[in-house]
């Protein structure tokens, strides 16, 4: 791991930065700094947006309405589409699995933002979704839900993958098909040299931003980029169960655990 530019900017650095011959930017800022004249730091030049490749979450997030999650996306920039994971859960740690939603769809190519520096806006229309229930709460609310409201009538099980698309959706989740929102993204560098995509905060009343005057002027927290190519990573995201059939009669995808999703993603992060 290689060292941030800023690490040699220590008390006893700053003290002594008159005598550097090649002082860091940031640390000459600083020191001429006072309480009267805090230090303004040069704002760093925006990345490029380049969405391809996958995206994964570096912790566990956190929702209106006490809802935790972890994300996981896919952006295909040669045909502009998108897939994403959304796994759900209980407890702010991401340890108790309540449902899954797999969807996927096209997006717009990114225009700058006029209302927020290095910001990107985008469209995302949502075409397909499937649902995958995980704990028995969930899957009495869904067996409960009015029919045709939500996948097949009564036919829902824990672990089980449902498409959710003939329904246009699941009214009992909040999710309509197809529909389209109207997002804020960017990219920026850690220290380490990962890019990390910053996608535009969610409604505090938990609604969709389905409209361009509810475009996000703020970010979520950011998303880590994973090295390896989309395809090696939808082959991990779309492990089977042996034998299991779905409602509809396909095999079901069985999803995968925060844990082991973190794990394999670290497999493939771009450490320096």
């Amino acid at each position: 791991m290689s060292k941030s530019k800023f690490d040699h900017c220590s008390p006893l650095a700053l003290t002594q930065i008159q005598h550097h011959v090649h002082p860091c930017p940031a640390c000459g800022i600083i020191y001429r700094a006072d309480e009267h004249h805090p230090p303004i730091l040069p704002p760093r030049a925006p990345l490029p947006m380049r969405l391809g490749g996958s995206w994964v979450s570096a912790h566990c997030e956190v929702r209106p309405a006490v809802l935790f999650l972890t994300r996981f996306f896919t952006f295909h920039g040669s045909n502009h589409t998108w897939e994403g994971y959304y796994y759900h859960y209980s407890d702010p740690l991401c340890k108790q699995p309540t449902f899954t939603i797999y969807a996927s769809g096209h997006y717009t190519p990114g225009v700058p933002s006029s209302k927020v520096r290095g910001g990107t806006e985008l469209a995302f229309r949502v075409t397909q979704a499937r649902v995958t229930p995980m704990d028995m709460v969930t899957v009495t609310m869904l067996n409960s839900s009015e029919p045709g409201s939500c996948g097949l009538t009564s036919s829902w099980s824990a672990g089980v993958e449902q498409d959710i698309t003939p329904t246009n959706g699941c009214l009992a989740l909040g999710i309509k098909l197809p529909h389209t929102e109207y997002e804020l993204f960017s990219t920026e560098q850690d220290a380490q040299e990962r890019r990390l995509l910053y996608i535009g905060e969610r409604p505090t009343d938990g609604s969709s931003p389905d409209s361009p005057d509810k475009r996000p002027t703020s970010y979520q927290a950011p998303l880590v980029q994973c090295a390896a190519a989309p395809e090696e990573f939808s082959t991990y995201l779309s492990l089977k169960y042996s034998g299991k059939k779905d409602a509809n009669g396909n095999e079901a995808l069985k999803p995968l655990p925060v844990a082991f999703l973190l794990f394999i993603a670290l497999l493939f992060l771009r450490w320096d």
